[in-house]
Protein backbone atom coordinates (compact mmCIF):
# COMPACT_ATOMS: atom_id res chain seq x y z
CA UNK A 1 0.00 0.00 0.00
CA UNK A 2 1.63 3.16 -0.75
CA UNK A 3 0.93 6.46 0.77
CA UNK A 4 0.79 9.24 -1.16
CA UNK A 5 1.44 13.22 0.23
CA UNK A 6 4.51 15.02 2.01
CA UNK A 7 5.83 13.48 4.86
CA UNK A 8 8.42 15.71 6.80
CA UNK A 9 11.88 14.17 7.46
CA UNK A 10 12.55 13.62 10.73
CA UNK A 11 16.24 15.32 12.39
CA UNK A 12 16.35 12.46 14.90
CA UNK A 13 17.04 8.93 14.40
CA UNK A 14 14.05 6.93 16.16
CA UNK A 15 15.04 3.74 17.98
CA UNK A 16 12.75 1.03 18.70
CA UNK A 17 12.13 2.27 22.01
CA UNK A 18 11.48 5.34 20.59
CA UNK A 19 8.36 3.72 18.40
CA UNK A 20 6.56 1.44 20.97
CA UNK A 21 7.25 3.92 24.21
CA UNK A 22 8.11 2.32 27.11
CA UNK A 23 5.72 1.53 30.34
CA UNK A 24 8.01 1.49 33.53
CA UNK A 25 5.30 0.50 36.13
CA UNK A 26 4.68 -2.40 33.83
CA UNK A 27 8.41 -2.88 33.44
CA UNK A 28 9.10 -2.79 37.35
CA UNK A 29 5.80 -5.54 37.88
CA UNK A 30 7.47 -7.74 35.80
CA UNK A 31 10.78 -7.41 37.11
CA UNK A 32 9.39 -7.97 40.68
CA UNK A 33 7.15 -11.33 39.11
CA UNK A 34 10.51 -12.41 37.46
CA UNK A 35 12.76 -11.95 40.81
CA UNK A 36 9.68 -13.87 42.99
CA UNK A 37 9.90 -16.80 40.47
CA UNK A 38 13.69 -17.01 40.84
CA UNK A 39 13.62 -17.11 44.39
CA UNK A 40 10.66 -19.54 44.71
CA UNK A 41 12.18 -22.01 42.36
CA UNK A 42 15.65 -21.98 44.06
CA UNK A 43 14.41 -22.07 47.67
CA UNK A 44 11.96 -25.43 46.05
CA UNK A 45 15.28 -26.93 45.22
CA UNK A 46 17.12 -25.91 48.41
CA UNK A 47 13.85 -27.33 50.53
CA UNK A 48 13.90 -30.46 48.01
CA UNK A 49 17.79 -31.43 48.51
CA UNK A 50 16.67 -31.07 52.40
CA UNK A 51 13.52 -33.23 52.77
CA UNK A 52 14.84 -35.91 50.42
CA UNK A 53 18.63 -36.26 52.14
CA UNK A 54 16.79 -38.31 55.04
CA UNK A 55 15.37 -40.45 52.76
CA UNK A 56 18.99 -41.30 50.80
CA UNK A 57 20.01 -42.44 54.51
CA UNK A 58 17.58 -43.93 55.08
CA UNK A 59 17.75 -46.38 52.25
CA UNK A 60 21.01 -46.75 52.72
CA UNK A 61 20.54 -48.34 56.07
CA UNK A 62 18.36 -50.74 55.09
Amino acid sequence: MMFLGIVPKSRQAQTFLATIGTDPPRMKFMAIVWILALLTMSGAAISDQILTADQHVAQGVE
